[in-house]
């Protein structure tokens, strides 16, 4: 090797660089791709056209501050807060998408599926194992919080969830449940403090007060 390099011309040193930089750029995307896929998704929606009207932003955190995924870094939390179609979770997704693009290790889960999964994996003993594999993640995306009433075993299950990544990995939440209600929805009322206390401590509430996309954009639009 050393001979080679001692030896070689430059048009041969050229053409090693080029060589090496599209390996490092093929092992760079096929990197990214295993990491969306991973990530599961249930959707490739970026931020494309994306309609950013409506969107409440908190004092002392910006659009820039969220697209630039400095709350990742800092071990933040993200409270994504609407009404149904308002585009929540595809700005969900598209974070998730700019982390896997970076290198991140993402995670989306619908609440209710996530909740189901870890039932699953305490009736088989593996709790541990599943809390292990959300450890490994930068960034967890919990959709549809509470759009689904979720039993004490639950509530418990998603408070070992929050409590795991609390000042240490970001969690992005979909809701349409004010704060208020989290008690009723979680049916612990002492529970659902314990998980909003974690998650508003280092959290960023962004309100979104607009129209349905959904309905905006509906067929029957005329008839409703």
């Amino acid at each position: 090797m050393r001979h080679v390099a001692e030896t070689a011309t430059d048009g041969q040193f050229a053409f090693f660089e080029d060589a090496l930089a599209r390996e490092y750029a093929l092992r760079h995307q096929s990197r990214i791709a295993r990491l969306k896929r991973q990530a599961n998704f249930p959707s490739q929606k970026g931020f494309d056209g994306f309609e950013w009207s409506g969107i409440v932003f908190p004092r002392g955190f910006t659009r820039d501050d969220m697209l630039s995924l400095a709350f990742i870094d800092a071990h933040e939390d993200l409270v994504l807060f609407g009404g149904s179609g308002n585009g929540k979770t595809h700005t969900a997704i598209a974070l998730g998408l700019l982390a896997c693009g970076e290198g991140r290790k993402v995670a989306f889960w619908s609440t209710a599926e996530l909740v189901s999964e870890l039932r699953r994996a305490n009736k088989e003993g593996t709790t541990q194992d599943a809390l292990r594999r959300l450890d490994r993640c930068d960034l967890i995306i919990l959709d549809e919080w509470g759009y689904l009433p979720t039993d004490p075993d639950g509530a418990r299950l998603l408070f070992r969830v929050v409590s795991m990544c609390y000042e240490r990995i970001a969690l992005i939440l979909t809701t349409n449940i004010e704060f208020s209600r989290w008690g009723e929805i979680f049916a612990d009322d002492d529970m659902a403090k314990a998980m909003m206390d974690r998650i508003v401590h280092h959290g960023r509430l962004i309100t979104y007060d607009r129209e349905s996309y959904r309905v905006k954009h509906a067929l029957m639009r005329g008839e409703l």
